[in-house]
């Protein structure tokens, strides 16, 4: 497998997971083992089964400075993701995300927020041109920089992947240079409610390929304009915390590979499925092999 210059451009968050036998009712105090702290976010998360893949992994978020940004940065020196940092030597508020999940199933809630606007001093243009990606992709997060970067992508016909969530209204902008979406079981634009309203408004935004995530049900795509599902492998679930996000970070190695979009969504839904019978975002990947 050639090595691939892979570029994440999103969010960057602190996971505080705890493990609980039974998700808790109002009013009561669980008692757990101490929680697993964890690097986390959407792009984070699939740079660095990407790097897994690949071998590294280029990564534009914002970390800047605050009582975690050494543990982040030491997380990325262990999985080979090179971070540029939009907020670099500033003050800036971590991102942190409360996870719970349950040991029964693997199912979890997440407490989090979003981060504040930024005002990177790094210009779009010299972000692109210091990595020159084979394949770039967007969590959503940080449009003030990331629009920008999309539009220059999109003028060097560099694969353009976009993870698509939960909807922001910046993704109306973003899904006009995406070449791929995949996107989460959650993710409805403006005026749909189902799946099909969301392949249908894909369609209409002119994006090549397109497909939705939906846990352990089949994936469903739009490949070589007719529809298809991918059955999702059956699986002992651990832990689902990351799962999606490693599938988009697999699919884009896989995807630089094969150029082949379904065989690269293939092979990415069984690194998402692996990824679910380990605890946390890490231990995982030591079984990737």
């Amino acid at each position: 497998m050639k090595k691939s210059r892979g570029l994440f451009i999103g969010l960057t968050t602190i996971d505080i997971q705890y493990f609980v036998e039974e998700f808790p009712v109002s009013n009561v105090k669980l008692k757990s083992q101490p929680p697993d702290i964890l690097v986390g976010g959407p792009a984070t998360n699939a740079a660095v089964v990407f790097a897994k893949l690949n071998g590294n992994a280029s990564l534009i978020s914002a970390v800047g400075k605050n009582p975690f940004c050494d543990f982040v940065k030491n997380d990325f020196h262990q999985v080979n993701v090179n971070l540029t940092d939009l907020m670099e030597g500033e003050e800036f508020s971590p991102i942190l995300a409360l996870v719970v999940s349950s040991l029964k199933n693997g199912d979890r809630n997440i407490f989090t927020h979003h981060p504040k606007a930024i005002c990177p001093k790094i210009a779009a243009e010299y972000l692109i041109e210091s990595e020159l990606p084979d394949i770039v992709m967007f969590d959503g997060f940080y449009p003030e920089v990331g629009i920008e970067c999309a539009k220059i992508a999109k003028a060097r016909n560099i694969p353009i992947v976009l993870d698509c969530g939960s909807w922001k209204p910046q993704y109306e902008e973003l899904l006009n240079f995406a070449d791929i979406a995949i996107c989460s079981n959650n993710f409805y634009p403006q005026f749909t409610n189902n799946n099909q309203q969301v392949l249908s408004y894909l369609k209409e935004k002119n994006v090549k390929y397109f497909a939705i995530s939906r846990g352990e049900k089949p994936i469903l795509l739009y490949n070589n304009n007719t529809y298809e599902k991918i059955p999702v492998e059956g699986n002992q679930v651990i832990d689902t915390l990351g799962a999606g996000d490693f599938l988009h970070g697999a699919f884009c190695y896989y995807f630089v590979q094969y150029n082949n979009f379904e065989k690269a969504l293939k092979k990415a839904s069984e690194i998402a499925t692996l990824s679910c019978r380990y605890k946390g975002t890490r231990e995982w990947l030591n079984f990737l092999d």
